[in-house]
Formats: C-alpha cells, structure tokens, sequence
C-alpha cells in the first residue's frame, strides 16, 4: 500500500516501517533498521539505500528527533490544560503570539467553540500553576480562562500511527 502525503510524496511500506522504527527509537542505527525491514518485510535493503530514504524522509516529514524527558523526575508535579475565552476588542493573532513567547506553554491550539484558545502546561507545583492562571487571565484580549489540573496521566503517546 503507498500513502500519499499533503506534498504529494509517495511513502511506501518502506518509508512507512522506517519511520514506525524510528518513533520507536530515534536512536536506532541504519544497520539496525536494514535488519528490521528484512526481518519484518522479508526485503533486503542496502544501508544506503536506507540512508538515502531516511534523508529523503527528513526533508518531507520528519521534523526533528528529540529526547523524551520524564517531566515529573525533575519536579514538574501539575499539568495544567486552559481554554480560552477571548473578547473581541483585540485581535486573536495579538493573543496568539503573547501565547508562543510564554516558555511554560508547551502545546497551544486555535479550537473551535466559545474558547478559541486551547493550551497545555507543566508547572512545578500548585504556586507555578497559579502563576501561569494568572498571567493567562492578565494576557490583554483574554476574557475568561477555565482551567483543569490534569491528576493522573493515564497515556502519553508522541508516537503518530502511519496510515496504511
């Protein structure tokens, strides 16, 4: 099966196994990833031409690897979620980019709905989450902001499913 991506690049059960291995371990050696491939799709591949591939793949899709740090083994106990109510005498783009220079706010989303603004955060402790709160309420244009601690992590999965 070959998947067609917004840029009208063919991904194949090729690309599609090397990126699902390198989700898993970014780490991972071309040699280790040749092995896989022949051992999975019973193809062999030469290391350059999985070199080649994955080069290709950066340029197209993958848009960096990172190292997963378990945020709670230094000190960040609270995640905080908030939705946004904005009025309307400033414009959205203003909030918007006060929102990407803060650091604490790891994931922020335009949503549909009464709360247009959607952002996720993780804070030290109880005082941290509250000073965000109200830095969020402060934020000129922002109208109400309705928060949710989160108390558990149930999942926490970066990984994205590859279409067949």
């Amino acid at each position: 099966m070959v998947v067609t991506n917004s840029a009208n690049k063919i991904v194949d059960e090729i690309d599609k196994q090397i990126l699902e291995l390198l989700q898993e371990d970014a780490k991972i050696t071309i040699k280790q990833i040749s092995e896989k491939i022949e051992e999975n799709l019973d193809e062999k591949k030469s290391h350059t031409a999985i070199r080649s591939r994955i080069q290709r793949l950066e340029k197209v899709l993958i848009k960096k690897y990172v190292a997963l740090i378990d945020c709670r083994q230094l000190g960040y106990r609270e995640m905080v979620m908030a939705s946004l109510r904005l009025n309307t005498t400033k414009p959205l783009d203003l909030v918007k980019k006060e929102i990407e220079r803060m650091e604490k706010i790891k994931y922020a989303y335009q949503v549909t709905g009464e709360y247009p603004l959607f952002i996720m955060a993780k804070c030290l402790n109880h005082q941290d989450s509250m000073g965000l709160i109200e830095t969020l309420r402060n934020l000129p244009g922002v109208e109400e902001v309705k928060t949710e601690i989160v108390m558990d992590r149930i999942k926490e999965d970066h990984s994205i499913i590859i279409p067949d």
